[in-house]
């Protein structure tokens, strides 16, 4: 039996050495291996990884969602036509009906001495308003006196002389001239009696006069205190007075307002502050033709009934236009509108998950509604909640 040969410690040592040699290779080796297959296999895996899909694309005009399933919707809503919205209240100001108001002018130069009357006191035609005092009255007078006189002593001639043609003392040719000259005469008589009758005054002594009332109603102008200067050459008249049962409503509204209305149109009429008083019935008489180069405004006429007297001259007033019963306009929701710049656009639904940005033109707007004057059609869908979401990532890609 053969013996096992005996190791020695010096001998052990090279040997483990050895084996920690081949064991650190081995090792080394296999982590390369390792990192060449996870370098291998790690790019086929991210190769065949499907990448997530976008919720929606963006191009110049508009947003397209990704279809059904998608994180992103837009409600949207169908165009329909209906009603206009209510016309905001336009401050406008009583005034008198032309053809129901009378004005009284002084006729001749004077200096006023007494004024019967006083604002908003109801007269009747011909009362008296103001008394003037005019030395021009009293040449007037003289005149007609002068004339008067002349008349007499002429007609005295022509019969005198009548009676000497008849006895045969006097020629026919003067009894000719002596009728001429008093027909001339009364002619000067009448024409001067007539300027004073078309002066439309009562004659008080030889140098006063009473300016009357032109007709009957309510002194609503009065431009007389006692020593003031009146005459024929002032662009006022002294007093005015007026029938207050029909007044008109005078006002201003724009050029796009002025377009919807039109004569026969009725409107409201309301006094500001006062709740407790029931607004007033009117119609449409007048819509200009042309704008107020200052205001550029178009004026507008209103009458109106007036028979309690609630409304007074020259107050102010406010007149709400009711639309035509034919008018029918485009209105969204005042939140679909969104502004880009100076120009006002809504998302139009062009097929479903497609929303495409339209430019606008807007007419009358609530917190609610907006009226679409122009860029919209009945029956289109319109984006009504998150259009300013879309036009920002419009905006963010742009």
């Amino acid at each position: 039996m053969t013996e096992a040969n005996p190791v020695h410690a010096h001998e052990l040592a090279p040997r483990r050495a050895s084996l920690a040699t081949a064991l650190g290779v081995g090792l080394a080796l296999g982590v390369a291996a390792t990192l060449a297959v996870v370098g291998v296999v790690t790019p086929r895996l991210s190769s065949r990884a499907t990448a997530p899909r976008p919720a929606f694309s963006v191009d110049r005009d508009g947003v397209t969602l990704a279809g059904q399933g998608a994180p992103l919707s837009f409600d949207t809503r169908r165009v329909e036509l209906g009603p206009p919205l209510p016309r905001q209240p336009v401050t406008a100001r009583v005034a008198t009906i032309d053809a129901r108001t009378g004005p009284s002018f002084a006729p001749l130069d004077g200096r006023v001495t007494r004024v019967a009357v006083r604002l908003g006191d109801r007269v009747k035609e011909g009362d008296k308003l103001v008394l003037v005092q005019s030395g021009d009255l009293a040449t007037l007078h003289r005149e007609l006196r002068a004339a008067q006189l002349s008349i007499r002593t002429k007609r005295a001639f022509a019969d005198r002389l009548r009676l000497l043609v008849d006895a045969r003392v006097a020629s026919t040719n003067d009894l000719m001239v002596a009728e001429s000259e008093l027909g001339e005469a009364t002619l000067a008589a009448t024409a001067a009696s007539s300027r004073m009758r078309s002066l439309g005054v009562k004659p008080d002594g030889d140098t006063g006069y009473w300016i009357l009332a032109a007709r009957a109603g309510i002194v609503v102008q009065l431009d007389a205190t006692l020593g003031k200067q009146v005459g024929p050459d002032r662009d006022r008249p002294v007093a005015t007075v007026a029938d207050l049962d029909e007044v008109l409503v005078v006002g201003d509204v724009s050029k796009r307002d002025a377009a919807t209305l039109s004569a026969g149109m009725d409107a409201v009429i309301t006094e500001p502050g006062a709740a407790d008083q029931a607004p007033l019935a009117g119609k449409v008489d007048v819509v200009s033709d042309v704008v107020d180069p200052e205001r550029q405004t178009v004026p507008i006429r209103i009458r109106v009934k007036n028979d309690k007297l609630e409304l007074r001259p020259n107050e102010f007033v406010e007149a709400v236009f009711a639309p035509r019963a034919s008018d029918e306009v485009v209105t969204v929701p005042t939140e679909a509108v969104v502004s880009d710049g100076a120009t006002s656009v809504v998302f139009v639904e062009q097929a479903p998950g497609v929303l495409r940005r339209r430019a606008v033109r807007l007419g009358r707007q609530t917190r609610e509604r907006t009226e679409i004057v122009s860029g919209l059609t009945e029956g289109e869908r319109v984006v009504v909640r998150g259009a300013l979401l879309l036009l920002n990532a419009i905006d963010v890609r742009g």
